[in-house]
């Protein structure tokens, strides 16, 4: 039996729907992964098929982008609207650095949480020690003083910096917003 974009030669077919989600403009990598699992899962191969459920899915504010696209002949539309709209909205190399450098910070985050973010922004060739680096600069000094000795894995630190976190009040240990005593202040405790 030959099964191409939901039509059976002589057999009944049952259809799997495909919901695409709205486009996330702030990660259309991730986006456009999504919709073309769902195209997978549904048996959906032919480029006209994916383009046509891409343009009926996608918000008018971001047809317009690919409106040339949509009024021309071309055989590979859903490739060119794809490549197009990851383009546009991708973020760049640079900007990726920078907000991997200066622009995640522990917050409300468990320091496993902040971990796997800083490796969701990092591109490929970031290393593992480089991560590990900048993870460990973020994390408040108490935390980072106690994993530093460490040879364990990035990964087991996660959790050891987690389970710290859980064992200590909040205010003084995993809060990157916890503001220190002025040396004034830690003399007197020391006096008293």
């Amino acid at each position: 039996m030959l099964i191409e974009d939901g039509k059976a030669d002589g057999t009944e077919l049952h259809k799997v729907s495909v919901k695409i989600l709205p486009f996330w403009i702030d990660k259309p990598e991730i986006w456009f992964y999504q919709v073309d699992a769902q195209f997978k899962i549904s048996g959906i191969t032919a480029e006209e098929t994916k383009f046509n459920y891409l343009i009926s899915q996608l918000d008018p504010k971001f047809v317009e982008n690919v409106w040339d696209i949509i009024r021309s002949n071309s055989q590979t539309k859903y490739t060119d609207s794809k490549t197009r709209l990851l383009n546009l909205f991708k973020e760049s190399e640079n900007a990726r650095i920078q907000r991997l450098i200066t622009g995640i910070d522990l917050d409300d985050l468990k320091p496993s949480q902040l971990l796997q973010k800083l490796r969701s922004v990092a591109i490929s060739d970031v290393s593992e020690n480089l991560i590990k680096t900048l993870w460990l600069g973020k994390l408040p000094d108490s935390i980072k003083n106690i994993l530093i000795v460490s040879k364990e894995d990035t990964d087991s630190l996660a959790i050891m910096a987690d389970k710290i976190c859980d064992m200590s009040p909040k205010t003084e240990i995993c809060s990157t917003s916890y503001e220190h005593s002025s040396s004034n202040e830690l003399l007197d405790r020391v006096k008293i």
